[in-house]
């Protein structure tokens, strides 16, 4: 699991200032979200961890990896390694992406079933834009210990209406009732 520091949010928010600026969002998004999957990658690691690259090394590194990094991105990795903060990089393009979505007007969300339900998604995300008058994205996920039913989160809100959620009610009211 992802763990968002809040530093990772104040340069998160930087980069939003600058992107704003210069209206290029969509450069921002692709290089954090490029530079946190190689950050993930195990075989990578000795880029955002050794202390033995040089400062030049590793400007020329960058350079090679992202196809495309201007002069502020490659500031920015600069100053994230100059300040010890590469491992950052993750949390930095979290916050980041929620700000482009904020922009964007989309709002994110995880819909949890008991089989596989890809193929019905784009009809519940439509619904559910329509609803909340946002541009909602879900990741689907197949849980068979929820037994039936669906378990939905957006944002900071989740709607439970499996079958182990009112399995689970109806064991407490029956420990109520005895008591």
């Amino acid at each position: 699991m992802l763990l968002r520091d809040v530093a990772g949010k104040r340069y998160a928010s930087a980069i939003g200032e600058i992107a704003q600026e210069h209206n290029n969002f969509d450069y921002w998004s692709t290089l954090l979200s490029d530079a946190s999957i190689l950050y993930n990658d195990s075989h990578s690691q000795s880029l955002f961890h050794s202390n033995e690259i040089t400062d030049e090394q590793f400007q020329s590194l960058i350079v090679d990896i992202f196809t495309g990094i201007n002069q502020q991105g490659i500031n920015f990795m600069k100053l994230l390694k100059k300040k010890n903060r590469l491992k950052l990089i993750p949390s930095i393009n979290s916050y980041f992406q929620e700000i482009v979505d904020k922009k964007d007007n989309v709002i994110r969300g995880e819909i949890v079933t008991a089989i596989n339900f890809e193929s019905n998604l784009s009809s519940i995300e439509e619904l559910l834009s329509k609803k909340l008058n946002k541009n909602v994205i879900l990741n689907a996920l197949a849980d068979e210990s929820i037994i039936g039913g669906i378990k939905l989160r957006i944002g900071d809100r989740l709607f439970d209406g499996t079958v182990r959620a009112r399995l689970n009610k109806l064991k407490e009211s029956l420990l109520d009732v005895k008591s």
